[in-house]
């Protein structure tokens, strides 16, 4: 059974199969290794059609000749002939559903498939039993029996269904880089550092070291939110970029992932999860998945602002805060914060940011381009709003501040991590 299982494994390895399909398949291996063989023939694929009532090849037969059950493959009198290969046998399947613009290999195919030539004992009784390849495809994409007229532009449910794209498989695709699990290290070591107040005389360091590391670590989070929503969406080329194993080292935008983040941070103010990740939007599904891409990133950031909220949300929090630890409850508060103004930054409808990007695919192409090329200009001139326009900073920072509020991190935490984060 496992060296059966093995070759069904290789054999399908890059046809995707339906949950109906692969049933069969799996059926069709069983009978193999109960007889011995290495792998499943196309005689083993129609006996596991013709045992599976709820597979739709055993309805298609019903529907178009009467009761599966009396198929016999074995009753061709051409048993001796050599066995088309399973791998054979699923080329042809796949061919039949991209022939029909199906995405996935149902076990209709696999029956179109053994009506081939090629698959002599399986084509031989099918069409004994009155089957034909014009048939059964019009079966599939009608769902009609026989001689039943069926209007044009009429499709069945199945066919529908067959038709729209699935989302891709995530098993095999994700990973953790080493590097994200020493900054998860750095963040809870320094986190334990400030709870039991071990360096007192470096309270400060050890404070811009768990805020630092805390942050970055959210980016990594944020760049995977984008990475893995675009590989569901359809683009491949986030796996082979690393963008699935939350490297930092994937991220990077020398601006925006480093320069402009370590220096607002150091100064106090702002924690922007630049990051980047490099997307290739002509192979999203639509523009609904492109949108929910750039959303994804903001929501990464929303989930860890919510980790970091939960000691704060929990009655009666206050009792925990000590002499020796409330330097940690001081940089989480404020780490809190900068996640905060991260995701308000971020859902901002401004080009270079994911507000922006959420909106794009909806506007026309000679406005997307004018937005890329002015995307980092947009930016800058972002920031000297917010540093340079009182009343526009004011608005933001007390917006910032009362969302905090409402995940229970109170202003004074906010102050005094911002104090301790100023080594300027």
């Amino acid at each position: 059974m496992a060296d059966a299982t093995a070759e069904l494994e290789r054999a399908s390895a890059d046809i995707p199969l339906n949950k109906d399909a692969r049933d069969v398949l799996e059926r069709a291996t069983a009978l193999a290794s109960e007889r011995g063989a290495a792998q499943a023939e196309p005689t083993d694929v129609l006996e596991a059609i013709t045992a599976d009532r709820g597979s739709s090849a055993y309805q298609a037969i019903k529907t178009l000749a009467g009761d599966p059950k009396a198929i016999d493959p074995h009753a061709a009198g051409i048993d001796g002939a050599p066995g088309l290969p399973l791998r054979q046998l699923l080329v042809n399947a796949n061919r039949e559903a991209q022939v029909l613009g199906h995405y996935q290999v149902d076990s209709m195919h696999l029956l179109l498939a053994l009506m081939y030539s090629d698959a002599r004992a399986t084509s031989v009784a099918l069409q004994k039993a009155g089957l034909t390849l014009y048939d059964l495809r019009r079966h599939l994409q009608t769902g009609a029996g026989p001689n039943v007229p069926v209007a044009a532009g009429v499709y069945s449910t199945q066919d529908r269904a067959l038709r729209r794209k699935p989302l891709v498989s995530l098993r095999g695709a994700l990973g953790i880089s080493p590097f994200f699990g020493g900054l998860v290290a750095v963040t809870a070591v320094s986190g334990i550092f400030l709870w039991f107040d071990i360096l007192p005389a470096a309270t400060r360091i050890v404070t811009v070291i768990f805020v630092t590391s805390g942050w970055i670590t959210s980016v990594c989070i944020h760049e995977f939110g984008h990475a893995v929503v675009a590989y569901l969406g359809g683009d491949r080329s986030v796996k082979g970029s690393g963008y699935l194993t939350l490297n930092p080292l994937r991220y990077t935008n020398l601006l925006m992932s480093i320069i402009f983040p370590v220096v607002f941070l150091l100064l106090g103010g702002i924690g922007l999860p630049g990051g980047a990740v490099y997307i290739d939007h002509s192979a999203l599904r639509s523009r609904i998945w492109d949108s929910l891409v750039s959303l994804a990133g903001p929501i990464g950031t929303a989930l860890c602002a919510l980790l970091i909220a939960i000691p704060f949300l929990w009655p009666g929090h206050y009792a925990w805060i000590t002499q020796s630890n409330a330097g940690f409850f001081i940089a989480l508060g404020y780490l809190g914060f900068i996640e905060v103004i991260a995701i308000m930054l971020n859902l901002l409808p401004i080009p270079g940011l994911d507000g922006f990007g959420i909106l794009r695919p909806w506007l026309s192409y000679s406005l997307q381009s004018l937005a890329i090329r002015y995307s980092q200009l947009s930016i800058i001139a972002l920031f000297v709003v917010l540093f340079y326009f009182g009343p526009v900073r004011m608005a933001f920072f007390n917006t910032a501040l009362q969302v905090s509020s409402m995940l229970g991190i109170d202003y004074i935490f906010v102050a005094a991590g911002q104090a301790a984060m100023r080594l300027f």
